[in-house]
């Protein structure tokens, strides 16, 4: 089975990270923990390239991805 980053975060830090989500993009809550995965290799690279970001779930994290995700939806449907 996989690693799911998702399990390394608090109760309350998921549902919050997933409630950001869902209202940034407007999307469903399994929808949202699913690109909320998906994004881990991303945000590590990010890190690497020289601490463009906190570390994986870390605060940062919780308020950087879902502008992250809204500026992209923006952009792609304007």
């Amino acid at each position: 089975m996989l690693h799911d980053p998702l399990q390394d975060m608090p109760a309350e830090s998921r549902a919050e990270l997933t409630a950001a989500v869902c209202a940034a993009i407007d999307i469903h809550p399994a929808t949202a923990e699913d690109i909320i995965r998906s994004t881990e290799p991303f945000w590590d690279a990010m890190e690497r390239a020289g601490g463009l970001v906190d570390s994986w779930g870390g605060g940062e994290f919780y308020h950087v991805l879902p502008r992250v995700l809204s500026f992209i939806q923006q952009t792609a449907n304007p």
